[in-house]
């Protein structure tokens, strides 16, 4: 695997491992719990995350999960235990999807179509770009959490 895969699979453990710390110890009543209106539980955040991080991966190396995105943000009722095999199924599937990956084609332009826009870019911002939405949503993750210890 090259570098920049294993690189890549680094950051996402590290990110998963603050998501999990996030979600520790709590209950379904818990994950579905929003700080207010139209913010996002733990249970919505965990859901969309993975599958968009598994999306744009997918777009990074040609191979695209089938994905309901809005039904991510209505996701409710999943207890702990459904949630946490979420992030690790990832890791288990980069860290095999990416052995027979090649850097040459991270530069590759693609065009892809969305129900709202369409989108030119590579296949090296695609993996950027899960990354960075990982990271993006960890830190609403852990704002919730810290709203649900004080509530």
């Amino acid at each position: 695997m090259h570098a920049i895969f294993a690189e890549v699979i680094n950051r996402l453990e590290a990110l998963h491992a603050d998501y999990r710390r996030y979600l520790a110890g709590l209950s379904t009543e818990a994950l579905d719990w929003s700080p207010g209106a139209e913010m996002n539980s733990l249970c919505v955040l965990a859901v969309h995350v993975t599958a968009a991080e598994r999306f744009w991966i997918g777009i990074a190396i040609d191979d695209v999960p089938e994905r309901d995105r809005p039904s991510e943000f209505r996701a409710r009722g999943h207890a702990l235990d459904d949630l946490l095999p979420r992030f690790s199924a990832n890791i288990d599937y980069y860290k095999t999807a990416f052995e027979s990956q090649s850097v040459d084609r991270l530069g590759e332009q693609l065009s892809l179509e969305f129900v709202d826009r369409k989108i030119e870019c590579s296949r090296g911002y695609a993996l950027l770009h899960a990354l960075d939405h990982t990271a993006e949503h960890l830190g609403h993750a852990g704002m919730t959490r810290q709203l649900l210890d004080r509530r």
